[in-house]
Parts: structure tokens; C-alpha cells; sequence
């Protein structure tokens, strides 16, 4: 695709100073937040109260020869703001607003360039003039007009009353629509012939108001799920929300009619999906704004017997914590881990990292806030992913798709990738995963030639994943050799911090921590949640990670030469390796008694098993 032009003309900062509308302090913090908050330089200095906002867009404008418009003095027409989709206004932050003999006036927070003017064009067939209008006018406008916008911020209250705030909210969009369910079922039921067609604009107000329930309350998957009753009695859609790796089901009900229409209209904001295909699984991605920011969604569908079933997930980009320093580790096992990907560039780091854990566990949050912390000019980084969660400022990123066939029968697949990023001179390679023989031992033939290589792999310990990889196949000294170090991890739930509170120990809870090793006085004082609306009554709220870092040092290595089986890594880890490796319930009950995580939390995640 061609890169959108844009004019050499001064910068918003350049303008607002050279016309001494601002001081070099206050400058310096508009700055500061507008880079913090991701929002347009003119539109901080407005709302920080450095300078007025006409006088910042009248400077702007005659700099960049356009003419300026305020929304207090212009009615927009709602008929042509809608000539261009929601989420295409959204998405550049611009809005037709009038249409002036024959020609549509284009409100723009940035109208120098030249490609989105020709896009509009093409999407109205009308000549457009652009105009320059407040980055936060327009957003209002959008949400004025179109009543639906995927504001997370605009549905309730803070953190402390998200649950209770999301279910006003969607009530209030998706109440007037379900006056009346029970009777609507019972006409519908067992019968399509008041089926409710896609295009029907309460079918788009519903499907925003589930997005919108699901970004308020931090949801990482929506479930839309058709059931039918047994007795024949009472069809109905289930929408459910995993929010902390639990399932929440929504608080609201949807008509048995809106089964097909809800699932057609996913299909459609896809543009990707075939819309009369029901009979096999699809995939898809749906991006919308959200506050100036694009939240992604990866769709699937399956075929069920009573209709077709979604799953959403959502990929928000600025809320995937790509900081290593913030991702929960003690400090000693932050400091091993950085210690293994320290000395990147001239082939100086090499060897194999791998992140082991059952899915969604944070194996991939992990992995990309490893290779943020080597990301850097100087280093070279491609990964390959199936598929592509995130993406990452200056790496290369490379998404896989085995349904692709190659010459002589071969597929894309994480092998193939890996094959060809050997010939384009990287430094670090991510994989997204080691499944099979092929895979890991290209992977630790990448690490034996000055590469360094990080994936993911399923299994349930750091210890058994060096006998895993023994068992794909490749030689004990080849898995010796090239592992640098295995971290296993799991998602524990946070104590909610609205209702946190001292807790005595009971006498269970000092036998687990003396079983593990632990000293405890009598004063020793760990956390409970009592339970609030903040944490829907559960007293735990947000996630925490645990970890078990598996150094590969020479002592490790030596037992790992002569006996791969699991049991004695770990011996040799824990019991003789200078590391002194500590256990994933260990770093758990640290977290315990530092106020963070509750015992039955630790206990609970560090037995799951990875699939």
C-alpha cells in the first residue's frame, strides 16, 4: 500500500511556539502528556489550559492554508456525517459535516494528507473540502451522531464500580430493544420466520453494547452462544465474558430471533468472513476506535446444531504490557531473566529461551515484553506467529498459515518460517510455538549459529520441558547445549484492593508454607478480599503472574547430558545448582505473603496442567 503522503510544513509544536502562543515549560509538559496519553499535541494544550482553542486552531490553520471550523457555531447535517462509516471517521478522526453545492466539507484533525481526501472521495463519489477541526470536536460529534461509539470510558464509573456501571450502561442501550423478550421468544421459538435481517440497526446498537460490556469490564473473550432447550420451550442466546480467566455471563438477555442476524453482522464488520457460509468454522478481525485507540478483535465461528456460535477475542495494542519491569517477577528472577538476554548484536547472545504454560497463562505477553527489551536499533528481530496478536514498533513480525502450501508439498508453517529467517541475518528469532521435532530442532540449530531464540511450549513445569524437548526427538547434548533458560508461569487473580484486609493464618495455611519451606513467626499477617461491587463480591480482582525460572547452568547441564527425565532437572536445580531454583508455589507464596494473592489462588494455578 502506498505511504499516505503528508506535507513538510512546520509541526503542531513548531507553530504553537513560533507564535509565542506558549511557553517552553508548558510545552515541555503537553508534551510529556500528550505522549503518556497518546493524544494529538493541540488537543493537550487545550485541555491543559495553556492556550485557548481558537487561537490554536486559527494558528494551525494559516500555517497549513486551511480553513478552520468550530463545532458551536456549525450545525452538523447527520446525513452526510454518515456518508463515511463510523469506524473509517474513527479511524482518521474526521467527519463530513455539510455539503455546500455539491461539495462535502471535511472536518480533519490533520487535512495535509492528500490519500485519506482521495478516500473519502472514492467512498462518497463527491468532491470533498477539507477544513481543520479539534482532534476531541470531532470525537464528540461521532459520538453524538452516532450514539453507539465503543467509549469505554463514557460507560459508568471507575474501577471501583466497573461490573455494576457496564450493566446500567447496557441496559440502558439494549433496554428499549428487549421490551418485551419473553413474548418475542415464545413467537420464535422453533421457527426462523421472524428471523431479525443483519441490516436492522438494533442488531449494530446490540453488537456495540456486548464490545462495549466487554472492554468496560476488561474482558479478554466474548462467547456468543446459542442454546436450545430440551423440553422445547425456551430457546435462548447466552453471551458470556472471561474476564480473569474466568467466565462471567453477561447481564443481559437477547431474543432467540437475533441468534443469526448477531453472527451475520460480526461477519460483516470482518469484511473478510463469508456471510452464508454456516456449515464450517471461519476466522476473522474486527478493528474498532475506542477513545482514539484501536482495539482489535480476532473472530471465530463454528458451526453448532442450533446455529452458529462466536468467540471474540480482544487485542487491545496499548493495554499488552510490553515492559518486562512490569510483569509481576521478584526481583531476583528478573534479574536472571535480563541477565539472559543481556549482550545481543554481533552474535554475542545466543542459545534458546523458552516460556512454558497452559494456554493463557501470559506465555506470549511474556515473550513480547522480552523482545521489547532488546528491541533496538542495532538488533535485528523477526518473529513468527500464528497468528499475530500484537504488533511491535521495529520488529519484524511474520504471521504463519499451515493451510498455505508451498512447492513440493510443503506448508507455512513455524519450521519453514524459521528455515527462511536463517537466510536474513537476524539477531533474535521468536517462534510462536515448539510442537514438533522438525520445529525445535531447526530452533536449537538457529541457537547453535549466533542466534538468539525464544518460543513457547506446553508443558506444565521448567523441568519437564527439557525432557519435552528430548522427546520431540533431537540429541540429549543438542537440548544441553542450546537451552539457555525456561520459564515456567501461571495467572494467579489479584486481592481486589477495594476490600483488602489482614487475615489471620489459619493452621492449614502454615503447614503449606512450612512444606515449602518457609519460617513463619506468630505475628506473620496475609491478605483476604472481604468482597465488594468493585470485584462483583468475588474479593479478587486483576491478575499477577507466577514464575519458576529453570537456569541452564553447567550443573544443569551435566545431569541433563546423562538423564533427561524431569524429576532429576529439577533435583539438580533446586537442590545443586548454585541458581537455587525456586518452585512456581515458592514465588507464589512470596506474593502471598507480600499482600498480593491469596494461598487457594497459588494452589489453585500451579496445579493446572498445560494442554
Amino acid at each position: 500500500m502506498a505511504q499516505r503522503a503528508s506535507s513538510n510544513r512546520k509541526t503542531i509544536k513548531d507553530i504553537l511556539a513560533g507564535q509565542n502562543l506558549i511557553s517552553p515549560v508548558d510545552m515541555a509538559k503537553a508534551e510529556a502528556e500528550a505522549e503518556k496519553t497518546k493524544r494529538p499535541l493541540q488537543q493537550v494544550v487545550v485541555d491543559l489550559g495553556f492556550v485557548d482553542k481558537l487561537s490554536v486552531l486559527q494558528a494551525i490553520a494559516a500555517e497549513w492554508e486551511v480553513q478552520p471550523v468550530l463545532f458551536d457555531d456549525v450545525v452538523v447535517d447527520g446525513r452526510v456525517a454518515k456518508l463515511i462509516s463510523d469506524a473509517m471517521a474513527r479511524k482518521h478522526n474526521v467527519l463530513p459535516f455539510l455539503r455546500e453545492d455539491g461539495i462535502i466539507l471535511l472536518a480533519m484533525a490533520d487535512p495535509r494528507d492528500p490519500l485519506l481526501l482521495e478516500d473519502v472521495r472514492a467512498k462518497t463519489g463527491e468532491e470533498v473540502r477539507p477544513f481543520l477541526a479539534m482532534p476531541g470536536d470531532i470525537e464528540k460529534e461521532l459520538d453524538r451522531i452516532y450514539g453507539t461509539a465503543l467509549d469505554h470510558d463514557e460507560a459508568g464509573g471507575g474501577e471501583g464500580d466497573g461490573h455494576d456501571a457496564v450493566e446500567r450502561k447496557t441496559q440502558e442501550m439494549l433496554g428499549d430493544l428487549l421490551d418485551g423478550v419473553d413474548d418475542i421468544d415464545e413467537l420464535t421459538k422453533k421457527t426462523d420466520l421472524m428471523e431479525v435481517d443483519a441490516s436492522a440497526p438494533e442488531v449494530e446498537r446490540i453488537v456495540n453494547a456486548i464490545i462495549l460490556a466487554a472492554m468496560q469490564i476488561k474482558a479478554s473473550d466474548i462467547h456468543i452462544e446459542p442454546f436450545e432447550d430440551p423440553a422445547g420451550k425456551k430457546n435462548r442466546i447466552v453471551v458470556r465474558f472471561r474476564v480473569d480467566g474466568f467466565l462471567k455471563e453477561a447481564p443481559f438477555r437477547i431474543p432467540w430471533s437475533y441468534r443469526n442476524a448477531i453472527i451475520a453482522k460480526i461477519k460483516i464488520l470482518t469484511a473478510s468472513m463469508n456471510l452464508t457460509e454456516r456449515r464450517i468454522p471461519q476466522s476473522g478481525r474486527i478493528e474498532v476506535m475506542a477513545k482514539g485507540r484501536p482495539i482489535e478483535f480476532r473472530v471465530e465461528t463454528i458451526p453448532t446444531v442450533y446455529g452458529e456460535s462466536a468467540s471474540l477475542r480482544l487485542l487491545d495494542r496499548k493495554s499488552v504490557q510490553v515492559d518486562i519491569h512490569k510483569l509481576g517477577f521478584l526481583d531476583d528472577i528478573l534479574e536472571r531473566l535480563l541477565d539472559q538476554l543481556k549482550g545481543i548484536g554481533g552474535k554475542k547472545n545466543y542459545g534458546m529461551i523458552l516460556v512454558t504454560g497452559p494456554t493463557g497463562s501470559g506465555k506470549t505477553t511474556t515473550l513480547y515484553a522480552c523482545l521489547n527489551h532488546v528491541n533496538r536499533p542495532d538488533i535485528r528481530v523477526i518473529t513468527a506467529e500464528n497468528p499475530v496478536e500484537y504488533n511491535i514498533d521495529g520488529i519484524i513480525q511474520v504471521a504463519v498459515n499451515p493451510d498455505i502450501t508451498l512447492a513440493k508439498d510443503r506448508v507455512f508453517n513455524f519450521a519453514t518460517a524459521l528455515r527462511s529467517f536463517l537466510r536474513l541475518d537476524p539477531d533474535v528469532i521468536m517462534v510462536g510455538e515448539v510442537r514438533d521435532k522438525e520445529t525445535a530442532t531447526i530452533a536449537m540449530e538457529a541457537a547453535m549459529t549466533g542466534h538468539l531464540v525464544l518460543s513457547t511450549i506446553h508443558t506444565n513445569d521448567a523441568a519437564s520441558t527439557v525432557s519435552r524437548l528430548a522427546e520431540m526427538g533431537p540429541p540429549a547434548y543438542l537440548v544441553a547445549s542450546t537451552l539457555k533458560c525456561v520459564l515456567a508461569q501461571r495467572l494467579c487473580r489479584l486481592i481486589c484492593p477495594d476490600c483488602k484486609a489482614p487475615a489471620p493464618l489459619t493452621a492449614d495455611e502454615r503447614e503449606i508454607f512450612r512444606l515449602n519451606g518457609f519460617e513463619l513467626t506468630e505475628e506473620t499477617t496475609i491478605y483476604k478480599g472481604a468482597g465488594c461491587k468493585a470485584c462483583s463480591g468475588t474479593g479478587l480482582r486483576g491478575r499477577l503472574g507466577i514464575h519458576e525460572l529453570l537456569i541452564m547452568d553447567e550443573t544443569v547441564r551435566r545431569v541433563a547430558l546423562s538423564d533427561l527425565t524431569a524429576d532429576s532437572i529439577r533435583n539438580a536445580a533446586i537442590y545443586h545448582s548454585p541458581q537455587r531454583m525456586r518452585t512456581m508455589v515458592q514465588d507464589g507464596l512470596i506474593k502471598v505473603l507480600q499482600g498480593l494473592t491469596t494461598i487457594n489462588e497459588v494452589l489453585g494455578v500451579s496445579t493446572e496442567k498445560a494442554s
